[in-house]
């Protein structure tokens, strides 16, 4: 059947082709056609189109905007995968953030205690009475450190050989973990490690050929333990078999 109505041929660039495609989906249209019949109504010059770029343009890209109207024919199940997605991401980024600030050093070094009286990794030495010093932190030391304290005996070799210098932050500690721990008034730096069905905590020495140095606390020994801190490593070390 013949018709009044003009024909016309449009030939649009790729970026102005996106912009029909935003103004589509964010106008719910289901075809080009209208979109583009609704965008003349409404005048392309209005909306800011001026050398291929979008005044006021919708703050999200057109593929945020697919997957956004995917989202929508989603059941239930379907929505919970995209959300748990989305929601683990976001999590990842956020700890990426924190993990990238907590690694800068300020601009003026950060200033902790040394401790002079060594935490044994041997025999344990009396907190009583310790002297400490001010320890400036360099570039190669954990800038989240609390406090650093100085290793004694052979126990925890070879990550912690004697004399060298352990930095501490006050982190929980999980099982696994090094920590610097105060047994009846001494400090020892060992891996911690708490026994919930026996109710044994064992504080092990890293080089088992001095496990004799392990300390073990049963719930009726009666023994003092408080935890002083849980010492930065880079790696993290497999418990012994007991």
């Amino acid at each position: 059947m013949a018709t009044d109505k003009m024909r016309y041929t449009i030939s649009l660039s790729d970026e102005e082709l996106d912009i029909v495609n935003k103004f589509r989906f964010e106008s719910g249209i289901n075809s080009q056609s209208k979109a583009i019949i609704e965008l003349m109504k409404e005048g392309i010059g209005t909306l800011g189109i001026s050398q291929g770029k979008q005044k006021n343009a919708s703050p999200y890209s057109g593929e945020a905007l697919k997957l956004a109207k995917d989202y929508d024919v989603l059941d239930k199940w379907g929505r919970v995968q995209v959300r748990n997605v989305a929601d683990n991401e976001l999590s990842r980024i956020e700890d990426e953030a924190a993990f990238k600030e907590n690694s800068v050093i300020p601009d003026e070094p950060k200033v902790i205690n040394l401790y002079l009286e060594p935490a044994a990794a041997g025999i344990a030495t009396p907190l009583v009475g310790q002297d400490y010093e001010p320890y400036e932190l360099g570039p190669g030391d954990p800038p989240g450190a609390a406090f650093a304290i100085r290793i004694q005996g052979d126990s925890m070799e070879p990550y912690f050989p004697d004399g060298s210098t352990a930095f501490v932050n006050h982190d929980a500690l999980a099982d696994g973990d090094i920590g610097v721990f105060c047994v009846d008034g001494g400090t020892v730096c060992k891996q911690y490690h708490y026994d919930r069905v026996l109710g044994i905590t064992y504080l092990f020495s890293l080089n088992r050929e001095r496990a004799d140095c392990d300390v073990v606390i049963t719930r009726d020994s009666n023994q003092s333990l408080v935890c002083q801190g849980r010492v930065m490593t880079r790696k993290h070390f497999p418990l012994p078999e007991l």
